[in-house]
C-alpha cells in the first residue's frame, strides 16, 4: 500500500489575468510561490519518494520547493498538463462567448460537451486525466508520489475517483490552488483519502472563480 499527493499548482499570472489558461506557460504569481512553500511545509512529514509535474511552469514552480526538501528532482511529465482550450486559450469568457456563440453557457452547465476549438474536448481532457493517474499509480507502484498538476486535470481525476463517468464531471469540485487530494494506492485500486484539502493556507486561499466554474450540482 503506498499513498499518492495531487497538488494543484499555486496561483500563476494567467489565474490573475482570468479567462482559460490552458497550455499557455504563465509563471506563478508571488503570492503563488508563498502558497507553493505553504504546501511543501504541509507536506513536510509525508513520505514522498517521488515528484512528478506537468511541463508547464506553474506547475514545475509548485513542485520545485516539495522535491528540494527531499533532495529530489522534480521528474516533468506532458500527460499532467492542464487541458488544452485550443482557441479558448488567453481569451476572458465575454469574448470566448462572443466568438462561439453558447460555448460558455455549456461550459458551466453540460461541461462534459465542451470541444475547444483547436485543443481537447472535455472527454479527451477526462480519459487523459485518468489514464495519466493510473499509470503513474502503476509505474511507481509501493512508492509514495506526489503529482503536481491542473485544474480542470484534478477535477476530472477526482470525479473518477467518485465513482462518477465524465458526464457527471459538473459534480467534481473545482480543487484550489496548492491544494492537496490523498489517494490511497493498494495494489492499484485507488481510494481517495482527502480531497483538495487547502486550509493549511489560511487567508492566502484562491481557487477557481465562480465566474469560471459554473453550476455545481450537489
Amino acid at each position: 500500500m503506498s499513498t499518492i499527493y495531487i497538488v494543484r499548482h499555486g496561483q500563476s499570472l494567467g489565474n490573475l489575468r482570468g479567462g482559460f489558461a490552458g497550455h499557455t506557460d504563465y509563471p506563478l504569481s508571488d503570492l503563488g510561490h508563498k502558497q507553493a512553500r505553504m504546501t511543501a511545509d504541509y507536506l513536510k512529514d509525508a513520505h514522498i519518494d517521488t515528484v512528478l509535474s506537468s511541463t508547464l511552469t506553474r506547475a514545475k514552480q509548485t513542485a520545485e520547493p516539495i522535491a528540494a526538501d527531499r533532495g529530489l528532482a522534480v521528474i516533468p511529465r506532458e500527460d499532467f498538463m492542464e487541458m488544452n482550450f485550443g482557441d479558448w486559450e488567453g481569451l476572458p469568457l465575454d469574448e470566448v462567448e462572443e466568438r462561439y456563440p453558447g460555448a460558455i453557457t455549456e461550459w458551466k452547465t453540460a461541461m462534459y460537451k465542451t470541444i475547444c476549438p483547436g485543443g481537447e474536448s472535455m472527454v479527451d481532457c477526462y480519459n487523459r486525466a485518468v489514464g495519466a493517474l493510473h499509470a503513474a499509480a502503476e509505474e511507481y507502484k509501493g512508492k509514495d508520489i506526489c503529482i503536481v498538476s491542473h485544474g480542470a486535470l484534478i477535477k476530472c481525476m477526482l470525479c473518477h475517483l467518485h465513482g462518477w463517468e465524465v458526464t457527471d464531471i459538473q459534480r467534481a469540485m473545482w480543487a484550489d490552488n496548492a491544494s492537496v487530494t490523498t489517494i490511497e494506492n493498494k495494489d492499484g485500486k485507488l481510494t481517495l483519502l482527502t480531497e483538495a484539502y487547502s486550509a493549511h493556507m489560511g487567508e492566502f486561499v484562491t481557487g477557481v472563480s465562480k465566474a469560471m466554474a459554473g453550476f455545481q450540482k450537489k
